[in-house]
């Protein structure tokens, strides 16, 4: 079965859904993205987490040590117009994705540009992360 509009929508969904939960720092709602036995690569090193318990103890390390999911907001994730191909069950998206934060003077800096490659899948009508690529391939000055 061919992807269909609101498959497709969907899957859009599921990348805004990813980057507004790591913004608000929910560790619960940004695991909840993944399944189970999901697989996260990270450009920044390490080993692959693996399973969605290890993807949420990550995130939520993010946040206790501030790095993400500041209130009042320090950093942004803006995820570009996703290239989404497959079918109704499972599918791939390329997406290109800026990560803005700010300075003590909230003027705006641009740490990384980069891109997610992703494998998605319908389970129970729900699409998630069953594997995803986070390539960080131009840094920015952070002074």
């Amino acid at each position: 079965m061919p992807l269909s509009p609101e498959d497709h929508l969907a899957v859009i969904d599921l990348l805004a859904s990813y980057a507004r939960a790591i913004d608000s720092g929910d560790a619960d709602a940004y695991a909840d993205n993944f399944l189970e036995d999901a697989v996260l690569d990270r450009s920044s090193g390490g080993d692959p987490l693996a399973g969605r318990d290890a993807i949420r103890d990550w995130v939520a390390g993010l946040i206790d040590s501030g790095h993400v999911g500041g209130d009042p907001a320090t950093l942004r994730h803006f995820v570009g117009l996703p290239l989404i191909e497959g079918d109704g069950d499972r599918c791939s998206a390329q997406t290109y994705c800026v990560i803005l934060d700010f300075d003590p003077d909230r003027d705006i800096r641009s740490p990384l540009v980069g891109r997610y490659e992703d494998v998605c899948v319908k389970v129970d009508g729900r699409w998630r992360f069953q594997h995803r690529i986070i390539h960080g391939e131009l840094r920015g000055r952070r002074d």
